[in-house]
């Protein structure tokens, strides 16, 4: 697996089987939002969030970078851009780039700071503190195709093949096969829940309904609009 990445191995069978079939789809039940990502698109966000953390800061194979961000598609989607790209992801910490909300900038170290808003659309963030970039004011200016360099340490200390091997386990013991939908409520609130409610699902080639703030009574009518074959909770 020398050279792969992370996006690679997990998004690369799912761009070239089923392109534009769902692959994550976000609900805020806070706010009655819905935003649905097909694989491509989720690519092409993880792409040009690659492209920023090559081109714009400089990033490539052994640099790391912080995350401290909630179960979102824009999370999904620098994800797999920075891994794309070959970083190290410190999910829950801050690297040399650091992506967090408004909210948790003053835990944000490291030499860039970009705010992610978490807006259903992809909104920018305003009236931000000097020095604090817009995420998704910076990444939209970057190309939506990436050619990888090639990848080490890629999530939490481990490296590519582990990343991939832990994903794949936790997939086939949850018994997810290509085709199905997993419905999760699930925090991403560190790690372990990264992998439950995104790695494990998209490894097996499946696709993931993500619930933000859900609301209970309204779940199994969701399940079961979404056609959804098994849950995380």
């Amino acid at each position: 697996m020398r050279g792969l990445t992370v996006t690679d191995a997990l998004l690369g069978p799912i761009v070239a089987a089923e392109p534009a079939a769902p692959r994550f789809t976000w609900y805020d039940d806070a706010t009655g939002a819905r935003m649905g990502l097909s694989g491509v698109t989720l690519a092409n966000w993880a792409a040009k969030c690659a492209n920023l953390l090559r081109d714009q800061y400089g990033l490539g194979p052994g640099d790391e970078v912080g995350v401290l961000l909630p179960a979102h598609w824009q999370t999904a989607g620098i994800l797999f851009g920075a891994w794309w790209a070959g970083t190290h992801v410190r999910f829950g910490e801050s690297g040399r780039v650091t992506f967090c909300t408004p909210e948790r900038i003053a835990e944000a170290d490291g030499d860039e700071i970009l705010a992610v808003g978490l807006d259903a659309f992809g909104l920018a963030v305003r009236e931000l503190p000097v020095g604090i970039d817009d995420y998704t004011t910076e990444v939209r200016a970057h190309p939506d195709a990436f050619t990888p360099a090639g990848a080490g340490v890629a999530f939490d200390g481990d490296p590519v093949e582990l990343v991939v091997a832990r994903a794949t386990a936790l997939a086939a013991s949850a018994g997810y096969a290509r085709g199905d939908r997993v419905l999760s409520t699930r925090t991403w609130a560190g790690v372990g829940d990264v992998y439950d409610g995104l790695l494990a699902p998209l490894a097996a080639e499946a696709s993931v309904i993500h619930v933000a703030h859900p609301d209970r009574d309204r779940l199994t009518a969701k399940f079961e609009t979404e056609k959804a074959t098994a849950r995380v909770t």
